[in-house]
This record gives C-alpha cells, sequence and structure tokens, in this order.
C-alpha cells in the first residue's frame, strides 16, 4: 500500500515567468539566483528553462503587455483603422502610465530598450505579431502598406514616443503618437 504524500507541485517555467512578473510590477530587481531560490530550483534549469534575464523579463513583460492588448482589443468599437486606433491609444496610454515601466527604464535605460525593443527582444517581435494579426482580422480593411509594414511602424510610433526620454533626452508624449498613428492608418486625429 502507498501512502500519498503532500508536495507542492515543481515548479515549470510558467510559474518563472509568473514570479519575475510580480516582481517587475513591484519594481524588484529580477536576480536569477534570488529566483531560483525562491521556486526551489536551481540556477541552471533556470537558464534552461528561459534562456536568460534578458529573455525571461521579457517574457514577464510579454505577458503584461498581451493582457494590455487583448484588454484593448474588448474594450475598442468599431472595425478596421478605428478600431486599430483604440488598441493602440489604449496600450499606449497604459504603459505609459505605468510607475513600474517607468523606474524600469530609469534604472538602466539601455538594458531596458534591450528587452523591450531589439531586434531579438520578446517584447518587440510579439508585439509586431500582435498587431499583424489585429490588421488581419479587420473586414474589408486595406491600407497602402502591407500588414507587416504597418505593423512594425504602428510598435515603432509608440517606441519612439514611449521611451524618447531614452532615445533623445525629451520628454515622452503619448499624445503625439497618438496623433501620429492616426496619421498613418488615415483616421481622425485627436
Amino acid at each position: 500500500m502507498s501512502i500519498a504524500l503532500d508536495r507542492a507541485p515543481k515548479p515549470t517555467p510558467q510559474d518563472a515567468i509568473a514570479l519575475a512578473r510580480r516582481k517587475w510590477l513591484r519594481g524588484e530587481s529580477v536576480d536569477m539566483g534570488a529566483l531560483a531560490t525562491e521556486l526551489d530550483t536551481s540556477r541552471a534549469t533556470l537558464y534552461r528553462w528561459v534562456g536568460s534575464r534578458e529573455r525571461l523579463i521579457g517574457e514577464a513583460l510579454w505577458s503584461l503587455f498581451s493582457e494590455i492588448f487583448e484588454e484593448g482589443k474588448a474594450r475598442a468599437s468599431g472595425s478596421g483603422a478605428a478600431l486599430i486606433h483604440q488598441v493602440f491609444e489604449h496600450g499606449l496610454r497604459t504603459m505609459g502610465a505605468s510607475p513600474a515601466m517607468r523606474a524600469f527604464i530609469a534604472r538602466d535605460p539601455e538594458y531596458a530598450l534591450r528587452v523591450l525593443t531589439s531586434k531579438a527582444s520578446v517584447v518587440q517581435g510579439r508585439a509586431i505579431a500582435a498587431f499583424r494579426d489585429l490588421i488581419a482580422e479587420q473586414p474589408g480593411y486595406t491600407h497602402p502598406l502591407d500588414p507587416d509594414t504597418l505593423a512594425y511602424l504602428t510598435v515603432r510610433i509608440a517606441e519612439s514616443f514611449l521611451y524618447t526620454d531614452v532615445i533623445t533626452g525629451g520628454e515622452p508624449d503619448l499624445d503625439k503618437a497618438v496623433a501620429a498613428l492616426a496619421v498613418m492608418l488615415g483616421t481622425e486625429p485627436k
């Protein structure tokens, strides 16, 4: 006869991402050694799961951004350019108002931009894919640019204005980003 022992479930890569996300949202450092200890696993296992600290933070941020994106889609009305614009504005303003985002960028601006905007970035690549899919889902919507290019430019507009302080030293101006996308999409600028 075997006796069932109450054992905590083994941690998973998703647990690591969720823990990193909670720490990031609280403005805490995402230290791989501390995460491994908290997850009751080894550093080697944690690195095998997520690849690198940069990748882990990117995955944690994407988990947050994807929820914001879906929330924007759920709140948007209409279709076509107007809907795309509403989703963009919701995401931009939500992230622009995030104290955790501002703190992350202030702590190490170059690192933050690498995690958020580099060609290897989980966040940027998935944001472009999400906007490309959103554009393609709009029945009857056409634009002179192909969906891949339009999605790329949409994300780059957000990045350019959201991270202006790091890129050019100016203050982030989300109203200009919203207006710039309106012009590109051919919707009514605010």
